[in-house]
């Protein structure tokens, strides 16, 4: 089930340092190419294949960049690995050589190309089988447990998947022993149809996820434990899992496993009988395999279509999807590859024996070999004479080709600094858009006297912004975070602010819960929702308040986001609900919570959105996180709300010291 995770995991670490070194450099170069391609890192690694002086750097980022294509064009990723292993082969890099076939495998895995896949494995078994690699092998019998779980071999691939623990436990290689661990489960669930061993192996993936805090892992494993509890009957232990694991779902840009998450979890809700959430969970998934051309999926989803329209009586479409199924299933799997397999395997065990016979020849003419020291001296002084001269003739074409490259890259850095030029001057009149329709700060501190508001974009524009009204003696504020940050936050940004202002300046709508309810509404009826991406993600986490000046009474609700306010000199926290305002991940008709308070005069009130919680930085360059928020609140309370913006805004550069910003950043804080 994550066979896809290893695809980045197996990789020199002195060749992986350096990649990242050029990485960094490409991204600068490859700006001017970002309408045709799929990611940023993508076009990273195609400059580095460009650019790269050292085969083995090139190797190595052909290689990745075939396993990040694999998830968007199929054909050209196997393209590249090829070429990577053909370059391997040329230059005498077995390593590099192994570690391209087994990424190759992996492509041809997600295709559902088992003949294939199962050859490009046995390949890398056997060199790491004849170099006693106990770690690369724990690695590659992970991969061949899986692969022989997917051909319905179970108790080989227990076999596999055990010994692949057992090594990994060994050498204390606990990076990758989650999934080792989720695929035994699975195969025990799956093949011996053994429930309690398979629920032992998820759990302790799962705690393991947690300690290294893997959100993909725990994404992951939440969803083994569901698929787990579903397979027993436990429907509504299923959809608790499922309702967490989808909550990380954003964790990941691996479509494979978005799309066998989704079919899980569309499977789940056809057994509840919600057949339109499995049915749109189905498509979704289809989706998503498409574009990774995991076949496998497909076929399931198409397997899982067929019998919901078939329940609803609609066979016309229970046919069509039925024979999509059968057309996928001869694709994946057929006599002809059954055949291919079975021949892969016997020519590596063939293979196999050769080698050792060959092995055992070498040690005899070693034996038999003998040089006298006049010929090994004569050879000796041959070589050293050919590696100088191999030098002088390598360092010349070097300084050829390096200048040669410099002209181009002067050339393209003067192009690329007109473009930048050119964009840039369209994000600052943007900007200046977006400021002239956002409500000004001071209109805050006209109504509290005490008062202030800290704005930070991460970007020229800003996907966070404050919210103003007065309605009598009513006053309403709001802190907004809008999905991302940048120019797609700033859309939703513009969006959000208009909205808002229709509902409460326009149609005199002032409770937060309200107010809420009817953005969510809004929102859904204006994305429309018709892409898959905004399916996953377009919406706002809000905090609003309804402050009354005459009783002092606050109305509070909030969307993923809290309230913090200070009374009688004590720190108090109002949750917000757990879901968002906009989204697919829930259901359309969501109902928020409305607290209330009453403040008294010198009471201390605060909106935020994540933006500080989540900036790294500090020593251990880790989260601001929460706990430490609310102490540098405790700690500056008593100070004048003026005071306080410069000491938080003070606390901020020093946490973030040479650190990049994380997000967007706002803090609105208000004394009664």
């Amino acid at each position: 089930m994550t066979l896809k995770k290893l695809k980045n995991k197996i990789i020199t670490d002195n060749l992986f340092q350096t990649v990242i070194f050029y990485v960094a450099i490409a991204g600068f170069f490859c700006f001017t190419n970002l309408l045709h391609a799929q990611t940023p890192a993508i076009d990273s690694l195609r400059g580095v294949v460009e650019v790269a002086e050292d085969d083995s750097l090139r190797i190595e980022a052909m290689r990745a960049l075939g396993v990040r294509l694999s998830d968007y064009d199929v054909v050209e990723a196997i393209k590249v690995v090829e070429e990577a292993i053909e370059l391997s082969k040329a230059g005498g890099y077995e390593l590099l050589q192994t570690d391209a076939t087994n990424s190759l495998g992996i492509i041809y895995y997600g295709m559902g190309n088992y003949e294939k896949t199962l050859s490009c494995f046995y390949k890398v078994m056997a060199f790491h089988e004849s170099r006693g690699d106990e770690v690369a092998l724990s690695r590659i019998y992970n991969n061949m447990g899986l692969l022989l779980k997917e051909l319905n071999r179970y108790s080989e691939s227990i076999g596999f998947l055990e010994r692949s623990v057992a090594l990994k436990l060994k050498h204390n290689d606990l990076s990758t022993l989650s999934s080792s661990y989720n695929n035994l489960g699975a195969a025990y669930s799956e093949g011996l149809n053994d429930h309690s061993t398979a629920i032992n192996y998820y759990r302790k993936a799962l705690v393991l996820d947690r300690q290294h805090k893997d959100y993909y892992g725990i994404f992951i494993s939440l969803g083994s434990i569901g698929h787990y509890h579903y397979k027993i009957g436990n429907l509504d232990s299923a959809q608790h899992y499922y309702n967490q694991a989808v909550m990380l779902i954003d964790k990941t840009d691996d479509r494979y496993m978005k799309a066998a998450f989704l079919y899980d979890f569309a499977c789940l809700n056809s057994a509840l009988g919600q057949y339109d959430r499995a049915i749109e969970k189905h498509s979704m998934s289809i989706e998503m395999a498409k574009e990774a051309d995991a076949r496998l999926i497909l076929k399931k989803n198409y397997q899982g279509l067929s019998t919901i329209y078939d329940s609803l009586g609609d066979y016309k479409q229970a046919l069509r999807y039925h024979k999509l199924y059968n057309k996928v299933d001869q694709q994946i799997f057929n006599d002809d590859q059954s055949r291919k397999i079975a021949e892969v395997e016997s020519n590596y065990k063939i293979k196999s024996s050769q080698n050792e016979i060959e092995l055992l020849k070498k040690e005899s003419e070693i034996k038999d070999l003998r040089l006298n020291n006049s010929e090994l001296l004569l050879y000796f002084l041959g070589g050293i004479l050919a590696m100088g001269l191999f030098i002088v003739v390598m360092q010349y074409r070097k300084n050829v080709y390096k200048n040669r490259t410099n002209r181009i890259l002067k050339q393209k850095n003067r192009e690329i600094i007109e473009k930048n030029r050119n964009i840039m001057d369209s994000i600052l009149y943007a900007k200046n858009i977006q400021e002239a329709i956002l409500p000004e700060n001071e209109r805050l501190k006209s109504v509290f006297q005490d008062a202030f508001v800290l704005t930070k974009a991460r970007d020229v524009v800003n996907g966070d912004f404050y919210w103003f009204a007065e309605e009598q003696n009513q006053v309403i504020i709001a802190a907004v975070d809008c999905t991302g940050h940048g120019v797609p936050a700033a859309f939703l940004n513009v969006m959000g602010n208009s909205l808002l202002n229709q509902i409460v300046n326009e149609e005199k709508m002032l409770e937060p819960a309200i107010i809420l309810k009817e953005l969510n509404q809004r929102i859904f009826k204006n994305l429309k929702y018709n892409h898959l991406q905004s399916k996953t993600y377009d919406g706002m986490d809000i905090g609003i308040c309804l402050f009354d000046r005459t009783t002092k009474k606050l109305s509070f609700a909030g969307a993923k986001r809290p309230l913090y306010y200070f009374h009688n000199h004590e720190l108090n926290i109002v949750k917000g609900d757990y879901y968002p305002v906009g989204g697919m991940m829930f259901d359309e008709k969501r109902e928020y919570r409305q607290h209330e308070l009453e403040l008294k005069p010198k009471d201390t009130i605060y909106l935020f959105t994540d933006g500080i919680v989540d900036q790294f930085g500090g020593e251990a360059n880790k989260k601001f996180m929460y706990p430490r928020f609310r102490g540098l609140l405790k700690s500056i309370a008593h100070q004048p709300m003026s005071e306080q913006l410069k000491m938080v805004e003070a606390e901020i550069r020093r946490w973030q010291g040479n650190n990049e910003q994380t997000d967007d950043i706002l803090l609105i804080g208000v004394r009664i």
